[in-house]
């Protein structure tokens, strides 16, 4: 819901909000010149095609875009109301959170358990804290997502992904 005229924001909470609009858009800015700076340390072109700097670099390029585009809108354009209910509530905060949690530690223990075993974990947790389905469509993605995706990855793009450095796994094929 919008935030209707009489409640509207005064005229020191609109230049806050397009302050704030713009250090972030000149964060995204920065960011962007970031990417592609260290995209250009990279090989833009292989062999084989497009190599592994050709797609930070297009990033940042259209990251940048993006923030200018961002930038001129919050600079010459009005503050647009905040919606009621665009800061999540403890439950909302609390989702975001968990996500960002198991994000970390999936990276923690991703080399020690390999792919397969901690995405496994990381999309069953996600799938029944976050999910509003039953217990078999939960099992199934995140056997699909872990085991699946490593074969695909694996088998037929020649990626490699983290195998387990826990030798009873390894020799499992995890």
């Amino acid at each position: 819901m919008r935030h209707s005229p009489e409640r509207s924001f005064g005229c020191e909470e609109d230049d806050f909000m397009k302050r704030v609009y713009q250090i972030a858009s000149f964060f995204f800015l920065a960011f962007s010149a970031y990417l592609v700076f260290e995209s250009r340390q990279m090989e833009y072109y292989a062999d084989l095609g497009p190599g592994p700097g050709f797609f930070p670099f297009w990033l940042g390029i259209t990251l940048a875009a993006l923030s200018t585009i961002w930038l001129v809108q919050a600079s010459i354009g009005s503050p647009q109301a905040i919606e009621d209910d665009f800061i999540p509530g403890r439950r909302g905060a609390l989702r975001v959170l968990s996500i960002v949690v198991m994000m970390v530690l999936f990276a923690w223990v991703v080399d020690f358990l390999g792919f397969q075993l901690s995405m496994l974990i990381f999309l069953g947790f996600l799938l029944i804290v976050l999910g509003r389905r039953g217990p078999m469509v939960t099992a199934a993605v995140a056997i699909v997502g872990s085991f699946g995706v490593y074969y695909v990855f694996t088998r037929w793009l020649d990626v490699n992904l983290p195998a387990s450095s826990i030798e009873f796994l390894r020799n499992l094929g995890l």
